[in-house]
């Protein structure tokens, strides 16, 4: 399993809102400026999370369409074959 630099940024920005929010709670930063941060760091990971979400919606859709291309062939290559039964019957 390869990590990805997006995985390791991810976790940067979850580690950094935990940070961030036990700061908080000791009392150091001005809440105004903590709470920015927080919601930074809050939007930047759920941008990453619905890249990856896209990126898996976009393998299936490439997926079902392979799938749709090869049942339409082995359609077609069945109504030939009944094609070709029924000529035969015919004769």
């Amino acid at each position: 399993m390869k990590i990805k630099l997006e995985d390791i940024i991810f976790w940067l920005l979850i580690i950094a809102i935990i940070a961030i929010a036990l700061w908080l709670l000791s009392g150091s930063p001005p809440e105004t400026n903590a709470l920015i941060a927080i919601a930074v760091f809050v939007a930047a990971s759920e941008i990453l999370i619905w890249k990856n979400l896209f990126k898996i919606d976009k393998k299936t859709a490439i997926g079902f369409e392979k799938i749709k291309n090869n049942i339409n062939s082995k359609f077609s290559e069945i109504h030939n074959e009944l094609n070709e039964i029924k000529s035969s019957i015919k004769k």
